[in-house]
């Protein structure tokens, strides 16, 4: 679970929200709706902000009508946040010492 701090609260479930609480995609939604980034030739991310816009509502358990209301600054920082649930991040659980095959090999 990630908490993001909003820069003006938003209206959800009839209550002011000053904080999302994003919770991490299952692998079905992931299925479902993609990557919120692709990787160039050299290795570097590009945020794909419209896979990552429908994840915000989905794994913020908000309406898709209070995800449209979130102040525009706030959209970088959630769309970085949610990126960070597919990449090494201070939230990954695992040591980069365990993986076994390289993340750009594809096998």
């Amino acid at each position: 679970m990630k908490e993001i701090k909003l820069s003006a609260p938003i209206m959800a479930h009839n209550e002011n929200i000053h904080v999302l609480e994003m919770r991490e995609p299952t692998f079905d939604e992931v299925e479902n709706l993609g990557f919120p980034f692709t990787i160039n030739s050299e290795g570097g991310f590009k945020i794909d902000s419209g896979a990552a816009f429908k994840y915000i509502p989905l794994l913020a358990g908000i309406p898709r009508s209070s995800a449209q209301k979130i102040p525009l600054r706030d959209l970088f920082k959630i769309s970085m946040s949610i990126m960070g649930f597919f990449t090494a991040s201070e939230t990954a659980t695992d040591s980069a010492d365990d993986v076994t095959t390289s993340l750009t090999s594809g096998e």
